[in-house]
């Protein structure tokens, strides 16, 4: 547990951690995605369903909605959006509004989960029923969702499948943001729907392609840091037993990359519970600043992930984030998802997976190879990315010619 009384915390980071911990309450009001990209005109009118987040919660989840709504708006020209909360119940307005739109995206991000926004109507974070989804009957995009159960997470329950098989019926395509989760989902599903689940990758992935004015001076920009998050929602079934020695290991490998390289390192905390992490480092005797994206505002996001000379993360945004960035990556993999995506863009290697041994040895050892190869790095980023960028240009295309 974190320990709100501050007892452990350095003197340093007291106030910083007390503001997070006993801060304003979130206003609701602001969960409403701004995009980035001017959005002129209403050419369409579209239903999103997504995890729409205010500042102080998952910087994930604060800057998913904006950026799947400015690769639209790109692709389109301008849409007005009708946002529809993916943990909202679901009634008949909810429907009705889907149906006064032109078509529904619902995405991105890991919807497909049982344990958030838990229901016996659907069985992932949509609590919409068969029944009403049978009502909507405007095109549905399903778009860069994710197969987000757990290593070692209960199963989901039966009906879950019978939703979703609707859903995809329904759906012009079936788009999740990697082939790991392609190949989960295609389990709940008869072979005949396997052609409708294709692969769109998450969009943060594409940020610097699709905001090309926010990384004019990155090239020249000097940084001497490496950026690091652990996270910590559901911290059984990422360490299971061994969470004391896997966070110490982690801390251990960092003490010893600063040794070799002399950067610094920022704490980057996407979510309160990621501040566990900092009592672990302090006790470690790592020097290091804490940087809380969960206050910043979507294009501060992609500014701080810009920074890094390497970003090491354990969530999948802080991953996919800083790839999209064209920041270097170590993935510290306690998801499958981590290593999903590393699988899609061929480099399975950028990856520590903490069910292994010598954790601290391979972090200094793979950091060390990143960094020392950083022009090779970022030449593969770069490529891997125009390829993300063409594969989801066509299926933005592939619905609005449904649409229209």
């Amino acid at each position: 547990m974190f320990d709100t009384n501050l007892n452990n915390i350095p003197q340093g980071f007291k106030s910083y951690v007390k503001s997070i911990i006993f801060g304003d309450p979130l206003d609701p009001k602001k969960c409403e995605p701004k995009t980035i990209l001017p959005n002129q005109g209403d050419r369409y009118r579209f239903s999103h369903v997504g995890a729409f987040t205010p500042k102080g919660g998952n910087a994930g989840d604060i800057l998913l909605p904006v950026v799947l709504r400015d690769l639209f708006v790109h692709g389109g020209g301008g849409i007005k959006w009708s946002s529809i909360n993916v943990r909202k119940t679901v009634n008949q307005q909810t429907i009705d509004t889907i149906n006064d739109s032109q078509g529904l995206i619902i995405g991105g991000g890991g919807l497909f989960l049982r344990d958030t926004n838990e229901n016996n109507i659907s069985g992932w974070q949509w609590a919409c029923s068969s029944e009403q989804l049978k009502l909507i009957k405007v095109p549905i995009c399903v778009f860069a969702v994710g197969y987000n159960r757990f290593r070692g997470q209960k199963e989901f329950d039966t009906f879950f499948r019978e939703n979703l098989q609707l859903l995809t019926e329904k759906s012009v395509y079936l788009g999740l943001r990697n082939h790991g989760s392609i190949k989960a989902i295609c389990e709940y599903l008869p072979e005949e729907l396997h052609h409708k689940v294709i692969f769109q990758p998450c969009m943060t992935t594409l940020i610097s392609e699709l905001y090309p004015d926010l990384f004019i001076d990155k090239d020249n920009s000097s940084s001497n840091f490496i950026a690091l998050n652990c996270a910590f929602d559901r911290s059984e079934l990422r360490f299971g037993d061994k969470k004391d020695k896997l966070l110490n290991d982690i801390a251990a490998g960092i003490v010893e990359l600063t040794k070799s390289t002399g950067l610094s390192i920022k704490y980057y905390a996407h979510y309160r519970k990621d501040l566990e992490m900092v009592d672990v480092l302090a006790r470690n005797n790592v020097r290091f600043e804490v940087c809380d994206l969960s206050k910043l505002s979507p294009k501060e996001i992609i500014l701080a992930y810009q920074a890094p000379l390497l970003a090491m993360g354990m969530r999948g945004h802080a991953q996919m984030i800083p790839f999209g960035c064209q920041t270097p990556i170590l993935s510290l993999v306690s998801h499958n998802k981590l290593q999903w995506f590393l699988d899609d863009i061929n480099q399975p290697h950028w990856s520590v997976d903490l069910r292994e041994d010598n954790i601290p040895e391979k972090i200094l050892a793979k950091s060390l190879e990143i960094l020392n190869s950083r022009s090779s790095v970022l030449q593969t980023i770069r490529d891997k990315q125009k390829q993300l960028w063409n594969i989801s240009s066509i299926n933005i295309k592939r619905f609005l010619e449904v649409v229209d």
